[in-house]
């Protein structure tokens, strides 16, 4: 049984939100959502956002980002009924999945983004 939404629950959320202005966060979300029709892949955001881009990195930071919600919520610091309210985490997840699944396969750590992918498989 999970505890209602707190006052807390709702200060977490709107600090993750000013960092994630902070760090172009948000902006990268718009970069993978608006800027490829489909999913891309890792080859394709390179090639339209260069590792050394400023936008490459603000698409990294909203990777981030969603993991953190996922890491607060499967740690039991975040509610998760708040977050599948205020956030499309499963479309999220759909946009970068291949992303985050190379990422892994690059780096050889499988836990890489699992946070984010077990919040995005909870979503209804």
């Amino acid at each position: 049984m999970t505890t209602p939404p707190s006052t807390a629950d709702a200060q977490l959320i709107l600090q993750l939100a000013q960092v994630n202005a902070v760090t172009g966060a948000d902006d990268g979300w718009h970069l993978l959502h608006d800027g490829f029709e489909t999913p891309p892949t890792r080859s394709q955001l390179v090639r339209k956002h260069p590792v050394e881009s400023a936008e490459y990195r603000q698409i990294q930071a909203f990777l981030r980002s969603c993991e953190t919600l996922g890491t607060f919520v499967r740690q039991g610091i975040l509610n998760e009924a708040l977050v599948h309210d205020l956030f499309w985490v499963a479309g999220a997840w759909r946009m970068s999945e291949k992303l985050c699944k190379a990422m892994r396969k690059e780096t050889g750590e499988p836990r890489l983004m699992e946070n984010f992918e077990w919040l995005a498989s909870r979503a209804s």
